[in-house]
């Protein structure tokens, strides 16, 4: 287990956690009531795309490392982002996610 990626990836998801939460707290949708829980499941979700990141080095579908760093982070910040939207009023936390999973695994490929 390469550990500097971990912590890579893991620090990189709590920062797009935060922007994520923040973000959510300041935006109006109709029916929809943002409470703290909510919020801190949002942080959660996007802390498990870090920690998905981090331990999924060695899987390798595709040739490229950084094709291999796109795809793996797409699917997991689709998987953690899919249980954000049943609440409601949360469709638009699934291209986030695929985009902020996507820069994590990058990140994390490049500096872990």
């Amino acid at each position: 287990m390469n550990w500097k990626r971990i912590c890579i990836a893991l620090i990189t998801a709590s920062v797009f956690g935060v922007f994520c939460a923040y973000g959510t707290s300041t935006v109006d949708i109709p029916n929809f009531e943002i409470t703290m829980a909510y919020l801190l499941t949002i942080f959660y979700a996007r802390l498990l795309i870090g920690v998905f990141v981090g331990i999924a080095d060695a899987l390798t579908p595709l040739k490229g490392k950084y094709q291999n760093a796109a795809l793996r982070g797409a699917v997991f910040g689709l998987i953690t982002s899919v249980s954000i939207s049943f609440y409601g009023g949360g469709q638009m936390f699934i291209p986030a996610g695929i985009i902020y999973g996507i820069l994590t695994d990058l990140i994390a490929t490049r500096f872990g």
